[in-house]
């Protein structure tokens, strides 16, 4: 979501009227501060259709989960970590469980983001059928984080579209990020793993690519990311 200040309601009008438009099954949120969430909770489309997480932060910016599935069990894990991170899985009554996190921050918190990942995928490993999604805050090249990817979760993106770099975060096109933090970044660091052999990814596409007005403010900081799946 990006919890920044700049031009917040207007990025939080276009997030919530993108996601109205798509209304997926499920949507799991980053950085999901309180001005965000008191929103949420007033939505008539949310209200209506969803059930959702949370209605209290775990954090000043936590994750959240929305889904218009029938959730069985909401539950935490909580991380080793010194920024207040979590998983939060959305056991759906389909079989299928979703796991969102926003790991560790700052490039030197690579440990940190390797211990997390050893934490995380065995707990949702344990449930069958999970999704693993959210800001991993480390690129495919980044070689420690890499290294505790347990290989049976399978990340949709290249699965799916081996010849597209999928940035999400590119200040290239993102001129908003690139006036805020003036360093030409390009980088693959939100993503969705899947951990199953009933489900396979369909399609997966980036989310909030266009500026919402004409001085180029964008949704978030980061692309967002829309995946499909299908049952086997």
């Amino acid at each position: 979501v990006w919890f920044g200040a700049h031009m917040f309601e207007e990025r939080r009008a276009a997030l919530l009227q993108e996601l109205e438009r798509r209304k997926p099954d499920v949507i799991c949120l980053q950085e999901v501060t309180k001005e965000l969430l008191d929103v949420l909770i007033d939505q008539p489309w949310i209200t209506r259709g969803y059930t959702l997480s949370d209605v209290e932060l775990f954090q000043t910016y936590d994750v959240a989960i929305l889904s218009r599935l029938p959730v069985k069990k909401l539950s935490a894990l909580p991380l080793a970590t010194s920024m207040g991170r979590r998983l939060l899985v959305a056991e759906l009554a389909c079989g299928l469980s979703i796991g969102t996190v926003h790991l560790e921050s700052m490039k030197q918190s690579a440990q940190p983001r390797a211990a997390q990942l050893r934490a995380i995928q065995p707990a949702l490993a344990a449930l069958g059928d999970a999704v693993l999604c959210g800001d991993m805050n480390f690129q495919p090249t980044d070689e420690v984080e890499s290294s505790a990817l347990d290989p049976a979760f399978v990340d949709v993106w290249p699965a799916v579209r081996p010849d597209d770099p999928g940035y999400t975060a590119d200040s290239q096109i993102n001129k908003m990020r690139f006036e805020l933090k003036p360093t030409l970044s390009r980088k693959r660091i939100d993503r969705v793993f899947l951990h199953s052999r009933r489900w396979a990814a369909a399609s997966i596409e980036l989310v909030g690519t266009e500026p919402i007005d004409i001085d180029g403010t964008f949704p978030s900081d980061h692309f967002g990311l829309a995946a499909t799946l299908t049952v086997v």
